[in-house]
This record gives structure tokens, sequence and C-alpha cells, in this order.
């Protein structure tokens, strides 16, 4: 899945687009903190969802998400607002616009919004991998997890492994995802 997040604060566009990465099915996240960088993105890769503030130093959220629905049919939108219920969709939009979500509640709401569109692979993890893969974003070892969870160590190798494949990452990068879901799950 590949995703534009177009944020005019940066830091707000950096923390948009961690929640956005800390997705293994979103492999390519571009940033953007304008209209006009945002359709630069838009031309370079195919999108699939788009994260939209509604308003930009160099235009209109809605605008750009007219321009993005003609460059990208498919293409979901989350539109992002200070004054999200003031919002009108407009008709042309509906279709694409899968949440409104008010800035002061954005984080939660993004990362809840992500999770209903994207379904995110661990959560078909069997119940014994979400211990696993918790324990491995507490930064437990193969031999601390298989003690507290009463098993042998190749038993939760063979976890690590099925997790793994079943997110499509390395074991590198499965630790990392570990740990950075286990931050967003504190969060919460």
């Amino acid at each position: 899945m590949r995703c534009l997040v177009v944020e005019d604060q940066t830091i707000l566009l950096d923390l948009l687009a961690s929640v956005v990465e800390s997705f293994p099915e979103v492999h390519i996240v571009f940033k953007a903190d304008n209209v006009a960088k945002a359709l630069d993105q838009a031309a370079t890769a195919p999108l699939d969802l788009a994260i939209l503030d509604l308003h930009l130093p160099d235009g209109e959220g809605s605008d750009l998400g007219t321009q993005l629905v003609e460059q990208h049919p498919n293409i979901q939108l989350i539109i992002l607002s200070g004054s999200a219920q003031d919002f009108l969709c407009p008709p042309h939009l509906r279709n694409a616009i899968r949440a409104v979500i008010d800035k002061t509640d954005a984080f939660n709401a993004l990362q809840h919004c992500l999770t209903t569109l994207i379904q995110p692979a661990h959560e078909g993890l069997t119940e014994r991998q979400k211990q696993v893969y918790s324990l491995i974003g507490e930064g437990k070892t193969t031999k601390e997890i298989a003690q507290i969870l009463g098993s042998s160590p190749s038993t939760v190798e063979s976890h690590r492994k099925a997790i793994a494949q079943r997110l499509q990452i390395s074991g590198a990068e499965l630790i990392r995802a570990a740990a950075l879901h286990q931050h967003l799950q504190k969060i919460e």
C-alpha cells in the first residue's frame, strides 16, 4: 500500500507519517507540506491512501482530494482538520472519503481509522503468536519468552518465524515492528 500524508505543520506531518509507517502493509509513505509538493509526489507512483489537511498554504485539501481522485480513481481519503465538524463533503468525493478526523483527536482517531482500513496483519495472528509478538515488543529474548510462556525456545523460534512470515518482514524488522506496536498500545 502506498500512502500520501499532506499536512503543513511539520511536527504533525512527521507524527502522522510515523503512525502510517507503523503498519507493515504500508510500503511507501510520501510526505508533503503543501498542495504543489503533494501533486508532485502523486505523479511519481500510484497511491492507495491519502491523509489530507483541509487548509494548506497554497490551497484547499478538498481541491487536492479532487485532483488525487482524478489521478488515482481507487484512492481512499482521510480528511484532517482543526474544524472537522464544519467540513461539508463535496458530493464527488463521497465515495473516496473514508473519515474526517479532528486534529485534536488525530493520533488515536487516525490509528483507529487506519486499523479499520488496512486491517493490520498482526490482527490475523493466533493468540499464542500475539503473546509472542507482544513479548518481542517488550524486548524479551527467545529464551525469556519461552520461560514466560512455559514453552521451549525452539517453539518460540517457530512462532517468531511464523509471525515474520505472516507480517512479511525479516527478523530485525519484526523486532522493530513489535516494539512500535507495543509502544502504540501503551499510548492507547
